[in-house]
């Protein structure tokens, strides 16, 4: 009995949770170090109940992929700023809110040297542009995650609101609710910290902590309107546009039968499947995910909320982490 009850016991908070559908360890992606596994498959993209950007929710298949495990570090950007130069300061900006700091040209060294300031070394690299970010990836190896893969890899298949599943944010969970004039750097955490806050696949800290970039441009109706028929999208289409939707076809003639036109509505209201969607080929602004330390809303942290920058923004609170294709399996 003592059995029963514990086995009870844990089915009941892992429901709880939100967290009895997948595991919370990652798979390591084989000759990837530092990478996990996100396997391929189908799971639902944006949230019906969110802010105007985030609908519609749709159905998205993607391949599988390697994504590092934490956000690039302050230490490993440093790395790349020294081999790579930070190309007229399009890459990154080295203030006194930067984890990053540089050392000014001199008659020794050429060029400015970086490094990351003593005791933040696994402390997230902020500061970072898009086109930092972009770069650091490609200089690794790497890419930036589509949007559609970063939310697969926080959200899971099971439809999580936050990555850890559905409770409430806290500190043993996201870095979140920090002010910068109190806690100075101590608004960040290291990129390994908080595992109990860890997606279905293991990543840390996709909620939080820095604002990560993603490789696509921003558009604010998340998928093309994917069914504009659908419940829910009706408004949405009205806010974006400014007029109705026009109405769909119903069925070939009225003495065609009420079987025809209800099979008829349906193929109108059933949502398609999108493959590996990349978003818009162009635009003003890059997509960004996951809410950082400075956000106050538990709503901010949300696997479904987006945002957007200019790609040669940069702030306290924009870091990033890097994908990769096809990895191997172990």
């Amino acid at each position: 009995m003592n059995c029963l009850r514990l086995i009870a016991a844990t089915v009941f908070v892992a429901l709880f949770t939100g967290c009895a559908a997948q595991p919370r360890g990652g798979l390591q992606a084989a000759g990837e170090p530092g990478m996990l596994l996100v396997s391929a498959g189908r799971f639902i993209m944006g949230n019906d109940k969110g802010e105007l950007n985030e609908r519609p929710s749709h159905k998205v298949e993607i391949g599988s992929f390697a994504m590092d495990r934490t956000e690039v570090s302050a230490r490993e950007f440093a790395e790349f700023l020294n081999a790579a130069g930070s190309s007229g300061d399009l890459y990154f900006t080295a203030d006194e809110h930067a984890t990053v700091m540089a050392a000014p040209a001199d008659g020794r060294a050429a060029t400015a040297r970086y490094s990351a300031r003593p005791g933040l070394e696994r402390f997230p690299a902020n500061n970072v542009s898009w086109e930092g970010a972009n770069a650091y990836c490609r200089w690794r190896g790497k890419r930036l995650p589509t949007e559609a893969e970063w939310e697969k890899a926080a959200r899971g298949t099971d439809k999580r609101r936050f990555p850890w599943g559905r409770r409430d944010p806290g500190e043993e969970l996201a870095r979140f609710e920090q002010i910068w004039q109190e806690k100075q750097f101590d608004v960040f955490v290291p990129v390994d910290a908080l595992p109990e806050g860890a997606s279905p696949y293991g990543l840390l800290n996709m909620a939080g902590n820095v604002l990560e970039w993603v490789n696509d441009w921003y558009r604010q109706n998340l998928c093309d309107f994917c069914n504009p028929e659908a419940e829910g999208n009706l408004d949405l289409i009205r806010q974006l546009t400014g007029r109705p939707p026009e109405a769909p076809a119903v069925g070939p003639t009225a003495a065609s039968g009420g079987a025809a036109r209800e099979r008829s509505s349906r193929r109108v209201r059933q949502v398609p499947l999108r493959v590996d969607p990349g978003g818009p080929t162009t635009g003003s602004f890059r997509v960004l995910r996951g809410g950082s330390w400075q956000d106050r809303q538990e709503q901010d942290l949300a696997t479904t909320r987006r945002y957007w920058l200019d790609p040669a923004q940069r702030f306290p609170h924009t870091g990033f982490r890097c994908s990769k294709d096809s990895p191997r399996t172990p």
